[in-house]
């Protein structure tokens, strides 16, 4: 699951669509997550796709083969298991952001804290069932967790600039730091989109993790390594 927080008894679902001017809220859904989940266009898709474009940049630093040792400067390698393993990457200090992001194989999954000077967070997908796309695009898509949990929301479709042969998925979060406190140890996240599975992961070690983003994003920037 992705969140557990309530408010005076009812869920935080509130999704914002601002290319019709309205707001909904979801009285359906028994999930504790849907808190989490904003719409990824409420931030503007140019710096989405600024933001994804630093994080791919620092991210092949070292992927799959190399990423699971500190590399570079900012880098580190918090958990490993025979499935995959999560590394943290500290990019504040050239005007990045905090990251923790689970490889397995050539799939991943990446919580993107806010990068300098903006507050928006994201949490992507990478695959390669994902399908390549020249430019970025909204579209609804559905994300759902291994106890059944499933929230739809508006997100973005994106190109992978390090492989012309797939795209990538962001969902953008209404607070990275609601995101991490409900982030479990043990996970399965599939996303849905255009009625396809495109995405699927199962990680372990998310509470190690997370304990490593939550000491990035409550140090001052300053200290942050990558430039």
């Amino acid at each position: 699951m992705l969140c557990k927080h309530t408010v005076g008894g009812y869920y935080m679902g509130y999704f914002m669509n601002r290319d019709v001017g309205q707001i909904k809220r979801s009285h359906s859904m028994k999930s504790r997550f849907p808190f989490l989940l904003g719409l990824a266009l409420i931030s503007s898709s140019a710096h989405a796709q600024s933001t994804l474009d630093k994080y791919l940049k620092k991210s092949t630093t070292g992927t799959a083969s190399t990423a699971n040792q500190a590399d570079a400067k900012g880098v580190n390698k918090v958990y490993n298991d025979a499935e995959g393993f999560w590394r943290l990457d500290d990019t504040r200090a050239g005007g990045g952001f905090c990251a923790i992001t689970y490889y397995s194989s050539a799939t991943y999954a990446g919580y993107v804290g806010p990068v300098v000077g903006n507050p928006d967070s994201f949490i992507l997908f990478s695959s390669a069932s994902i399908p390549a796309i020249k430019k970025e695009t909204k579209k609804k898509m559905t994300l759902t967790t291994a106890d059944g949990e499933s929230q739809s929301v508006l997100a973005y479709h994106a190109p992978n600039t390090q492989s012309k042969q797939s795209g990538i998925i962001l969902f953008r979060l209404t607070d990275i730091q609601a995101a991490m406190d409900g982030m479990s140890d043990v996970e399965n996240l599939n996303v849905v989109m255009d009625k396809k599975q495109v995405f699927a992961i199962k990680w372990k070690g998310g509470h190690t993790a997370r304990k490593a983003m939550q000491g990035c994003l409550s140090t001052n920037s300053t200290k942050g390594a990558a430039k």
